[in-house]
């Protein structure tokens, strides 16, 4: 029904906008013709660009990290959290575990095991630690300022220090240096790190401890800040060594 709304609203615009069809006149009909080839060449050009918009590297992250952000005072998203809460909670009110606190970790160390293992990455064991602790310091300084800003209280109600999801956001650092050391070497094993990510964030709502916004803008933040951390050892560690 609401179709068959939108086609007769759109019929009526139609109409409103070219009343007596029977009075169009070859000049109208010539300048009809141009606005629609201008149209014809106009799409494909916007479907490019919105393409190209979506294919970027950072839109993910932007996105995720821009709906926490928004949510913080958007009364449509905070009613949303609390319903994904409600939910939780009625399913899982006993719910309790500390699997969270040690799976942050696991893409990393996966993909220093097989670093070690003599799997072939897109750099050395020692650029490879130096890229990832980069990484964390610049996610950790993040979400610390963050937390400190935003004094968000958590779910549960124990501290005021909810926004973002530090957990989340280190579980996708690892998960984006996994996927950045093997992107090209093995490039389904690259993207298995953002499984043990993705389940961290949604043990942390199911702990209780984090909103939806905290687990997005966490995991928009850990992949951001170790995008950062390639980008600055890519212009100012291998150009400077390879331009000596």
């Amino acid at each position: 029904m609401n179709i068959v709304i939108a086609v007769g609203l759109f019929l009526l615009g139609l109409l409103q906008a070219n009343p007596g069809f029977s009075q169009v006149t070859p000049e109208d009909i010539k300048q009809d013709s141009i606005h629609t080839l201008e149209l014809t060449y106009s799409l494909p050009q916007r479907a490019s660009s919105a393409r190209r918009i979506l294919s970027h590297p950072l839109f993910i992250p932007l996105a995720l990290t821009s709906y926490g952000f928004v949510g913080i005072e958007n009364d449509g998203l905070k009613a949303l959290n609390y319903e994904f809460r409600e939910e939780v909670q009625e399913h899982y009110p006993n719910f309790k575990t500390s699997v969270d606190d040690y799976l942050q970790f696991s893409p990393a160390v996966a993909t220093f095991a097989l670093k070690m293992a003599g799997k072939e990455s897109e750099h050395a064991f020692g650029s490879s630690l130096r890229l990832y602790v980069t990484s964390g310091l610049l996610m950790a300084g993040s979400v610390y300022a963050l937390k400190s800003i935003t004094h968000i209280q958590r779910p549960d109600g124990s501290t005021y220090n909810s926004f973002p999801s530090g957990h989340t956001a280190t579980a996708f650092v690892a998960a984006e240096f996994m996927h950045q050391e093997f992107k090209n070497t093995a490039p389904l094993l690259s993207y298995s790190g953002y499984v043990a990510a993705s389940a961290t964030g949604a043990l942390r709502m199911l702990n209780n401890k984090h909103y939806f916004t905290d687990v997005l803008t966490g995991a928009g933040i850990g992949i951001l800040t170790t995008k950062a951390s390639y980008w600055i050892n890519h212009h100012f560690f291998e150009k400077g060594k390879s331009s000596n």
